[in-house]
């Protein structure tokens, strides 16, 4: 009996990620804007350059969704808002930003996507 449970939990999972549910992504407690994909350069300048834990993210979407979904967020709280940019405070320990257009430091050149950083300070 135990075995056709644990076989039935295991074609439940494996159902669910087949089917596209998967666990959102968090750093440092925050959620992670779907879609978004690491930045490997601004992540190693924010860790070198800048010396902080943190974690850069970049998407294709408009800076004005990834603000929404960022204020939609429970337990994160304004910090500041404009139409290309944010800041947001969750507790007092992790700070995320948004910024769009930004600067590729690896490359210096303007880009005009969105970039998500997320840095527990």
């Amino acid at each position: 009996m135990r075995l056709k449970m644990i076989g039935c939990a295991c074609l439940v999972l494996v159902a669910c990620l087949m089917s596209g549910i998967a666990m959102a992504e968090t750093q440092f407690g925050v959620a992670v804007y779907p879609e978004a994909t690491q930045h490997a350069g601004t992540t190693k300048f924010l860790k070198e350059g800048l010396g902080v834990d943190g974690v850069a993210y970049q998407t294709k979407d408009p800076a004005s969704a990834v603000i929404e979904f960022y204020k939609s967020q429970d337990g994160i709280r304004e910090i500041f808002v404009s139409d290309e940019s944010a800041m947001f405070r969750k507790g007092d320990e992790v700070d995320v930003t948004v910024q769009s257009p930004w600067m590729d430091m690896d490359t210096g050149k303007l880009m005009q996507d969105c970039l998500i950083s997320i840095v527990k300070r």
